[in-house]
């Protein structure tokens, strides 16, 4: 059984992977890999949006921008909880999608959103249950499916736990400003007073900006792991 994905990227809530990652996202797409996300809820409600189907056509629409595929989980926003259920209905949708690259959100967020911390446990408990066998029936009857490797990504907001050594800095210079229209979509989001959210090009800037100059680049996106790479693959697909 062949994979589907070359890398699916996981996010608490739709615009948070492009936020993390999307300048990486457009680079693979545009190289010719099968890319996608998958949003665990549908990140509503919130202040400056009424309508729920307005998020969900931004969260489309800004897939469209970064040629991936799109996937609602739609667990409870403000309410995401790591628990079996969240669990098993992502590791089923990893049964289903067959990714062959996982890259999720990292660590706590002190003074947001607590389902960003939730969405990292239900990842990597979602990675495992993937793979486990004589499960078949708890995941109608699909088979298992080992997914090769995971990565985090980062979005200036978590605190980074001290034992993930490893961190690699992908060069989105040529695709930051197919991010930054990506993110731009999200006019129901990213409207709000300065006072409340700065603007969120600025933040994007400075932050690509940061992790560029560390790599030598314009923009860059920093990943973290928790084993040693396979060099042979990566070099390939995360070359610039």
């Amino acid at each position: 059984m062949s994979y589907l994905y070359d890398l699916i990227a996981i996010s608490p809530h739709p615009d948070d992977a492009e936020i993390g990652c999307g300048g990486t996202l457009a680079l693979l797409t545009k190289k010719g890999y099968r890319v996608g996300i998958i949003d665990l809820t549908d990140g509503e409600p919130t202040p400056f949006n009424e309508n729920p189907e307005v998020r969900i056509q931004e969260a489309n629409e800004s897939a469209r921008i970064l040629g991936v595929d799109r996937f609602l989980l739609d667990l409870p926003n403000r309410e995401l909880l790591d628990s079996i259920e969240a669990r098993m209905k992502l590791a089923r949708l990893f049964r289903e999608t067959r990714p062959r690259i996982v890259v999720g959100m990292i660590g706590m967020t002190p003074g947001t959103s607590p389902d960003h911390y939730q969405s990292q446990l239900i990842f990597d408990s979602a990675i495992f249950y993937s793979r486990l066998s004589k499960w078949e029936k708890k995941f109608g009857g699909l088979k298992p499916w080992l997914i090769e490797q995971s990565f985090y990504y980062y979005t200036a907001r978590e605190q980074v736990p001290t034992n993930l050594p490893f961190q690699f800095i992908v060069n989105i210079s040529d695709f930051f400003a197919i991010k930054k229209k990506a993110l731009l979509e999200y006019k129901s989001q990213f409207k709000a007073h300065p006072s409340y959210n700065p603007p969120i090009i600025d933040w994007i800037e400075g932050m690509g900006r940061y992790y560029g100059n560390l790599a030598g680049c314009k923009y860059g996106e920093v990943f973290f792991g928790n084993k040693i790479i396979q060099m042979n693959f990566f070099e390939h697909l995360l070359t610039n």
